[in-house]
């Protein structure tokens, strides 16, 4: 086992080599160059999609079946787009904006009272409990 004062060593020693690195001019250039350029671009590109995608789950979460629907239209569209005339591709287009339209997202989804709520958890719970007493069962 590693005692912690060999493993501050090697960590004084990977510092120390990685400042002598630094100190040089042109390693250090090339690392500023590397830190600010392809890294900064490659940790913004992950947060934009990072927190794209939050806000997708955070729309989704509001109202599921009107997300549902309006995705489903949107690859009906994506996917019939091509193979379709003009017309019926800008009908679907309205469709869509109907459909969005129809049905916004900004919805409160429908909530169950506190009883309800809990009759549900009791029953997954006794459901998984069931399936564990089986298979338990049926083990050799």
């Amino acid at each position: 086992m590693v005692a912690i004062d060999e493993l501050l060593m090697y960590a004084f020693v990977a510092f120390w080599i990685l400042w002598v690195a630094v100190r040089r001019k042109e390693p250090g250039r090339w690392l500023i160059r590397f830190c600010e350029g392809p890294l900064m671009t490659f940790a913004t590109f992950i947060d934009w999609n990072v927190m794209r995608m939050a806000g997708f789950f955070v729309w989704l979460s509001r109202n599921p079946v009107a997300a549902l629907r309006i995705k489903g239209k949107e690859m009906k569209l994506k996917v019939e787009k091509p193979s379709v005339t003009p017309e019926r591709a800008a009908e679907y287009e309205r469709e869509l904006e109907e459909t969005r339209r129809r049905q916004p997202i900004r919805e409160p989804m429908v909530r169950l009272n506190i009883g309800t709520a809990m009759l549900l958890v009791l029953l997954f719970i006794a459901l998984y409990l069931l399936a564990m007493f089986i298979r338990a069962w049926l083990a050799p």
